[in-house]
């Protein structure tokens, strides 16, 4: 009779299980606290929430478990169960032991990764029906739920092991293993970044965020990004017409057919895997890099990682300072680029040969290294993909968060979704960009003041679902001359003074989409300087009818353009205008949400409410509310509102000194806020819990 060759040995599958008992024994004692911390919380409370009691609350954390802890605890437990199931290869003894056994490599192969699978899953096993049992004597089963969840865990945790095990026939060595196994789950989105941020340093403006472009090859990364629990809430209308959150009607795990992607390409690396085995040397155990085509990979990618990483770094150290731009020159970057990448290659070749004599007959690579290092770098240099003058186009966009500051110590910082407000913002940047080589600069040659006189502009672009888009940040000196001649100067000046940033600016957070209902209460006027007494002082508590006056007045400036002037102004030309008082103004604000309230044995939905203050600057370009503050009666003959020059004049202070507030630690302009400049408590006695 014909023997059959069995692929799968009991005995030396059992004996891996035993062998290493604490590492799945222990996982599974960590992964039993959560359920028996969830027993005891039901134990020691006299009444169940509707977040234990309701199947599809806990459906919902199922779904919140699977799609941010899971990927992260498999990352590194899949690491660990592949040592447990393949150390032996880094060991000559132990691959001479193996070897030699009456099973074939088919054999080997099937039996070891069933039993490191079968150590991946008695954690999540253990866990996962502790959890079912605890919660389904509560609220019962969701069975949806409870198969997705289990399909999903089963899914991510085959494609994290077979990950694993491809890259233990990778190496031959354990600290290698570890090194190499993280490299494969981050080295896209690694890369990515490195050739970013050398981006950054040629590129005007350009401070370019991680954008996720290859990320699907970083595994963790895109799945606890890309899953997404999507829950459903009934909708609740109260007789004033009020809409509250009822319970949960139902809930999804979007993009979960990702999980079913990822286990596909465990079965690919699972073949790729066998594939290497079968051609493994038995000698190559010791080794950092196991196959030998994959030597000069792992020699180069070392070298140009190093290159770019340490190149940069090196450029900033002895460079940088020692140019009058902002951003980098391309032969400087690229002789650090390659200097560091040759160290890179030296020491990637060391730990190849497991030796340090590895300098004779290696100039050919040492030239391959400066010349892709080079390459690279004016390659970047050279910005082929215009990224440092793009702009994006309105319709592109959905909103754009806007920061922009001067020399003055105040600064605009709004949320516009406005698509008039777009466009203004958009015909800025696009001026700013066609003076990027006059702008992109350190300081201006012979033009002392303009150290003292930045310019700083951020821009974050988001398009449709708020995803985001782009990011530019610029930040330049500037003169007052250039303030009246520059193209891209007067755009933002303009901006500045734009009715739509300055109504974000100063009524956005009273008028946003979460605000239900304001009620402006009063306010005060701070630094009111009395003619007789020469004492400053704040106003009077304003009634309500004062401050919708004011407020009123505020608002008819704000369409004038007059709010903003002094943004960009010089230290000469601000204090002459800019006036020293604040203006606040209170509201009361009724907030989108639901609120408990925590005076009362029952529940009782309402909206929640908060007190705020509006709190704004004025200067004497503000004709409207200045005169808003004399028909009210808080300015008259003897009661005034001083520029910072009047004021430095009577205090007999440098008039014209940019860093007057130096000299007067603790003061604004050199006069202390009294305390009674702290707003008022709020006016309404609510005792609830926002959440």
């Amino acid at each position: 009779m014909r023997s059959k060759t069995s692929y799968f040995n009991p005995t030396l599958f059992k004996k891996n299980l035993s062998r290493f008992w604490p590492l799945w024994g222990g996982a599974s004692l960590l992964g039993a606290l959560a359920p028996l911390y969830l027993l005891s919380y039901i134990l020691l409370n006299d009444h169940l929430g509707r977040y234990i009691s309701d199947p599809l609350e806990i459906t919902l954390g199922y779904y919140e478990v699977l799609s941010v802890l899971v990927p992260a605890v498999s990352l590194v437990y899949g690491a660990l169960c592949a040592l447990a199931s393949w150390g032996w290869l880094y060991n000559p003894r132990s691959v001479g032991l193996y070897h030699s056994l009456p099973i074939t490599r088919k054999g080997l192969f099937v039996t070891n990764f069933l039993s490191g699978m079968a150590m991946m899953l008695i954690p999540y096993a253990v866990t996962g029906g502790l959890a079912v049992l605890v919660t389904a004597a509560v609220g019962g089963v969701e069975p949806v739920g409870l198969l997705v969840t289990t399909l999903g865990v089963l899914g991510e945790s085959f494609f994290y092991f077979a990950a694993a095990t491809l890259i233990a026939f990778l190496t031959g060595n354990p600290f290698a293993f570890a090194a190499f196994h993280f490299i494969f789950h981050f080295l896209a989105a690694g890369a990515e970044w490195m050739v970013t941020q050398l981006m950054t340093t040629f590129y005007f403006g350009v401070d370019q965020d991680y954008q996720g472009a290859l990320e699907f090859l970083s595994p963790t990364m895109f799945l606890t990004r890309k899953l997404d629990v999507y829950p459903v809430y009934q909708q609740i209308t109260t007789q004033d017409g009020w809409i509250e959150r009822g319970v949960l009607e139902s809930v999804t795990l979007t993009n979960g057919w990702y999980i079913a992607l990822y286990a596909l390409a465990g079965l690919v690396l699972l073949a790729c895997a066998w594939a290497l085995y079968r051609r493994r040397r038995s000698e190559s155990a010791g080794d950092v890099v196991a196959v030998g085509w994959m030597k000069p990979i792992f020699r180069y990618g070392v070298a140009l990682c190093a290159a770019v990483t340490g190149g940069t770094l090196f450029y900033g150290i002895f460079f940088s300072d020692f140019q009058d731009t902002s951003t980098a020159r391309p032969l400087p970057m690229a002789l650090c680029m390659a200097v560091v990448g040759i160290v890179g290659y030296y020491i990637a070749s060391m730990l190849l040969a497991k030796s340090l004599r590895v300098f004779r007959g290696s100039w050919r690579g040492v030239l391959i290294t400066v010349l892709a290092a080079g390459a690279l770098c004016f390659a970047v240099a050279a910005d082929p993909l215009s990224m440092e003058t793009r702009v994006p186009q309105a319709e592109e966009l959905e909103s754009v968060n806007l920061y922009l500051s001067g020399p003055n110590g105040r600064s605009i910082f709004v949320y516009l979704d406005d698509p008039a407000a777009l466009e203004q913002v958009l015909e800025a940047h696009r001026a700013v960009v066609a003076e990027r080589e006059a702008l992109n600069r350190r300081n201006i040659p012979g033009e002392e003041e303009a150290r003292s006189y930045w310019i700083s502009l951020d821009l974050r672009y988001y398009g449709k679902e708020d995803a985001w888009k782009m990011n530019r940040g610029y930040n330049f000196p500037y003169t007052q001359e250039m303030l009246e001649q520059s193209p891209a100067l007067r755009a933002l000046s303009a901006l500045a003074c734009s009715p739509l940033v300055q109504e974000e600016d100063i009524f956005g957070n009273v008028t946003g989409e979460n605000v239900v209902k304001s009620d402006l209460i009063g306010g005060t006027v701070l630094r009111i300087y009395d003619t007789e007494t020469g004492e400053a002082s704040e106003s009077p508590y304003l009634t309500q009818e004062q401050a919708k006056v004011l407020e009123a007045a505020i608002r008819r400036d704000i369409q004038a353009g007059h709010f903003g002037k002094t943004l960009l102004m010089v230290w000469k030309d601000h204090n002459q205008a800019a006036l020293s008082g604040d203006v606040s103004l209170y509201y009361n604000l009724v907030l989108r949400g639901r609120v408990v309230s925590m005076n009362s044995s029952t529940q009782a939905d309402s909206r929640p409410q908060q007190s705020t203050a509006v709190r704004l600057s004025l200067s004497t370009y503000c004709t409207e509310t200045l005169k808003a503050l004399e028909d009210i009666g808080i300015l008259d003959a003897t009661h005034k509102l001083l520029t910072h020059a009047e004021w430095d004049a009577i205090e007999e202070g440098p008039q014209d000194d940019p860093y007057l507030y130096e000299k007067f630690p603790g003061t604004y302009y050199g006069e202390p806020f009294e305390a009674s400049t702290i707003y008022p408590d709020p006016v309404f006695p609510y005792d609830e819990e926002i959440y």
